[in-house]
């Protein structure tokens, strides 16, 4: 595994006041993981989105020049795994906490009434994530067995969260979605009731937190959590070193 950290200077700096967000390469075999700067990445990742959840899943409208794009764009963090000929294979974004999440505005309903929505620093939501067609049987060998795209996707989000002090994840995912990732070792916790959508889809919302992922899969999955980590990287704010989102159809809000 070889990884970059580059800084990325004023990023989104309007919006979330902070000056001092860093962003990431990280490879895996003939797969990069890597946060999306340039405009012709984030194209690609309009591109990919569009067929997704326009052409495949329907849930938004079609537009003409093929790319999916909302407001939430304006303050998220993209992330993409590429192919060895460069090609977006996997993306998902980072909304974060400067304005409205996804869950606050379309899925507010899916949140139980005893949970209050973080909206500090250290909190983002997940959304838009989705695996090309192409490459949803794709496998990578490495150093903990077998690792689908969205893992290796997972893994570049989770160091940058690590490195930028993010702890806390929002998503709201398929019920059947939430389950698997569990029995792969990410303790997402639910914070309301299961609700079926009118495409008849389970869906719930979620919420993650990196520290308990590490304080977790330290003891129970070693291999997972040394997968993941680099030890060079420093621990989540608060936290001593440790001892040590992908449905068929591979999509979420």
């Amino acid at each position: 595994m070889n990884m970059r950290i580059v800084d990325t200077g004023g990023m989104l700096p309007e919006v979330t006041g902070r000056m001092d967000y860093r962003s990431i390469v990280l490879q895996e075999a003939d797969l990069t993981v890597r946060t999306l700067i340039e405009e012709k990445d984030k194209a690609q990742a309009y591109r990919l989105r569009h067929r997704i959840f326009c052409d495949e899943l329907k849930w938004v409208l079609h537009s003409t020049d093929a790319m999916e794009s909302d407001e939430y764009d304006r303050n998220a963090v993209f992330f993409g795994v590429f192919d060895a000929g460069n090609r977006l294979v996997s993306f998902l974004r980072l909304i974060m906490p400067g304005r409205q999440f996804m869950m606050e505005k379309e899925f507010l309903s899916l949140v139980g009434p005893e949970h209050r929505i973080r909206k500090e620093m250290d909190t983002a939501e997940i959304s838009r994530l989705c695996v090309a067609p192409e490459a949803r049987h794709n496998h990578l060998a490495g150093n903990f067995d077998v690792h689908r795209i969205s893992l290796i996707l997972f893994k570049g989000v989770y160091q940058w969260c690590v490195l930028n002090r993010i702890q806390y994840l929002y998503a709201v995912t398929e019920l059947k979605v939430y389950r698997l990732y569990c029995l792969k070792g990410f303790p997402y916790q639910l914070i309301g009731r299961p609700a079926t959508m009118p495409d008849g889809v389970t869906v719930v919302a979620v919420m993650l937190d990196w520290h308990e992922f590490e304080t977790m899969n330290a003891v129970k999955r070693p291999d997972l959590f040394d997968w993941f980590r680099p030890t060079r990287l420093s621990p989540l704010p608060g936290q001593s070193q440790p001892h040590g989102t992908c449905s068929t159809r591979s999509a979420s809000a």
